[in-house]
């Protein structure tokens, strides 16, 4: 790569590399954009004309979006995402934040490969243990239960994603704080924290956007007591739920928030994911 840009000129290398990474984008955003827009063109479809993919042409039809928020308790379930998904992200990133600092403190490698091979085991394999046990403490179809679920995957993914990004702290910082006065509580505070936020900002996103697409923990767990979004959309399959068109305006509206968070803060994100990968 380097012995062909210096043989090509300046001018055509920077056009070469901004085609290059074009093409590379549109082929990893393209099939998720695909995905959104046949989503939401055939909510807009009356449902005799949904099993007709070829058909482009047509009235568009709000009423499968009025239906859903007139007769489903779709924001219910939404809010409830938001309370599990939410808590699991705040707790996952406390817990990824303060087990980071005592692997890389404290040499503790063993700690953090146990904790990571977790993410080795499929969660769906701990599905009936987790069923048996829930039910034996009562702990079926309630938001505890489903967040403590959920701190299986945002537990090590926090520990994970953080790792990188406390590594990527000199320590010298620390003992500069140290030799101040500081307790190593207070530079952990002080110094480590804001240092991080970048870090902790794009561990957050990601650990929220796991959560709230999650299906299957929540469906068994939670079953449609305390559906969460994606459960409510699943609702849908159902025949006498409701048509086809509803089912695809059900599921634009559940996407719909997380695309917005991520739009919101995608140079926070940016700016996270790329720090932890900068070293020195």
């Amino acid at each position: 790569m380097v012995l062909l840009k210096n043989r090509l000129p300046k001018r055509l290398w920077k056009v070469l590399e901004f085609t290059t990474t074009q093409i590379m984008m549109i082929a990893v955003v393209g099939p998720f954009f695909f995905v959104f827009f046949y989503m939401f063109w055939n909510s807009l479809k009356p449902d005799y004309l949904f099993f007709e993919p070829g058909t482009w042409v047509f009235e568009p039809m709000w009423s499968n979006y009025t239906d859903v928020i007139e007769n489903s308790d779709l924001f219910a379930n939404i809010v409830n995402s938001l309370i599990i998904s939410g808590t699991a992200t705040l707790i996952g990133l406390f817990c990824g934040l303060l087990t980071s600092y005592t692997v890389t403190r404290f040499n503790m490698r063993k700690l953090v490969v146990g904790i990571l091979l977790t993410r080795m085991i499929p969660y769906i394999t701990a599905l009936v243990p987790f069923w048996i046990v829930y039910k034996y403490l009562g702990l079926l179809n309630t938001h505890v239960g489903i967040i403590l679920a959920h701190l299986v995957i945002t537990i090590p993914f926090g520990v994970w994603i953080m790792l990188g990004f406390i590594e990527d702290i000199p320590r010298e910082l620390e003992e500069a704080a140290w030799i101040d006065g500081a307790s190593r509580t207070e530079a952990f505070w002080r110094i480590v924290v804001p240092l991080s936020a970048p870090g902790m900002i794009a561990t957050a996103i990601l650990c929220f956007i796991f959560s709230w697409n999650n299906f299957m923990l929540a469906l068994v767990l939670g079953g449609f007591d305390v559906a969460t979004a994606p459960v409510s959309v699943y609702k849908y399959a159902d025949p006498e739920a409701g048509g086809s068109g509803q089912m695809m305006a059900a599921a634009t509206m559940v996407t719909i928030p997380v695309f917005f968070i991520v739009l919101a803060i995608q140079k926070q994100l940016t700016a996270g994911l790329t720090s932890g990968g900068v070293k020195g």
